[in-house]
């Protein structure tokens, strides 16, 4: 059994969450699901046992700008290393703030949004 979940309708965002993937503890599901204005996002479900005594389940939505979703879907694959690597570090970045909050007593959401725009294509 693959130690990750793809529920991807379509190659490019399975290959979005590939690139993530190792950032996430193993059995944690990436699925892409219609917003409500249709535009597709990267849902990534996982349960978090470095915030608190109790496992928590946590929901990240990966929305990208309809416009930089475009650009990128009209990138050439052997271009696209660029928006992986933003799209790693907002990540990133999203995951370290969460154990900040953490670390400083705060409450860790259990819905997080991380946006991306014209800095991922």
């Amino acid at each position: 059994m693959e130690a990750y979940q793809y529920e991807c309708a379509s190659p490019d965002f399975e290959q979005l969450a590939r690139v993530i993937s190792d950032l996430f503890p193993e059995q944690t599901q990436f699925i892409e699901r219609p917003a409500d204005d249709g535009t597709p996002v990267l849902t990534v479900l996982w349960v978090a046992m470095r915030f608190g005594s109790t496992a928590r389940r946590i929901t990240m939505s990966v929305v990208i700008a309809p416009a930089a979703l475009a650009r990128f879907r009209a990138t050439p694959a052997r271009l696209r290393d660029r928006s992986f690597a933003v799209l790693r570090a907002y990540v990133e970045a999203t995951l370290g703030s969460l154990e900040e909050m953490y670390a400083n007593g705060e409450t860790v959401p259990r819905e997080i949004t991380v946006d991306l725009d014209e800095e991922f294509a």
